[in-house]
């Protein structure tokens, strides 16, 4: 997923964005990035970075200027024709006039409102935007893209990725090992389902059946075992709870 914030209200901002960060888990709704600022310079700009359609939180006024997100949306409209926008915003008497600036706002949603009200409407609107990111989330592919490398293979079939010679991995599926330059900080940050278990392993969540604690040991579904700090431990064992 690619997600941008547009608010300057810090306190807001980072509301927002820990509602989406709690729903991506929930759902296990994967994204390459949650981009939160109050300058439309840094949405234009990055608006070619992005993998998939992205989705926009758009305040409306923005450091005293009223109508700000809504002449953001159509700048937006310029460069991106298919992303979602979803003005979240205290101005709510603006909805129904937002037809008349042509940026096919998906919904409106008052900064009045509780807290859980917000939250199942972001919800719902997250919800929406994987089913416009179906393709993608259907093959649900693990994907390393950089200058050295493209690796695509299906998500399920990742057990774990580690270290090999300096600056080369070995991503370990259930039927083959494929060797490609990276780092395990970049890898493990590519989706919510990876965890960094030891300094050397970077596995799959979904791929573990056990911790075993005398030897430290994770132990997988395919019966392989990976190493654990001692600083993970206690990760692990939430995991295993459904709690991480």
């Amino acid at each position: 997923m690619s997600i941008f914030i547009f608010e300057d209200n810090i306190i807001q901002a980072q509301n927002i964005k820990r509602i989406v960060e709690e729903i991506c888990s929930k759902y296990y709704l994967p994204f390459n990035f949650i981009d939160v600022t109050s300058k439309s310079t840094d949405i234009i700009n990055k608006i070619p970075m992005t993998t998939y359609i992205p989705i926009y939180f758009l305040d409306i006024e923005i450091k005293g200027e009223l109508r700000k997100g809504l002449n953001v949306a159509q700048e937006i409209r310029k460069y991106d024709k298919e992303g979602i926008i979803v003005f979240v915003t205290s101005h709510y008497e603006f909805a129904p006039i937002s037809y008349q600036y042509m940026v096919s706002a998906f919904t409106f949603i008052d900064k009045s409102l509780s807290y859980n009200e917000r939250y199942q409407l972001i919800e719902q609107c997250l919800l929406h935007y994987q089913a416009r990111n179906t393709t993608h989330i259907l093959t649900d592919d693990f994907i390393v893209e950089n200058s050295n490398t493209t690796v695509r293979v299906p998500f399920n079939k990742v057990e774990y990725i580690k270290t090999d010679e300096p600056h080369r991995l070995v991503l370990v599926t259930s039927d083959r090992l494929i060797h490609f330059y990276g780092a395990l900080k970049e890898i493990e940050i590519l989706d919510k389902r990876l965890f960094r278990c030891h300094q050397s392993f970077v596995v799959n969540k979904t791929q573990i059946l056990a911790f075993d604690a005398k030897e430290a040991m994770i132990v997988l579904k395919s019966g392989k075992k990976l190493p654990v700090s001692r600083r993970f431990r206690q990760k692990v064992r939430q995991i295993l709870r459904g709690k991480l």
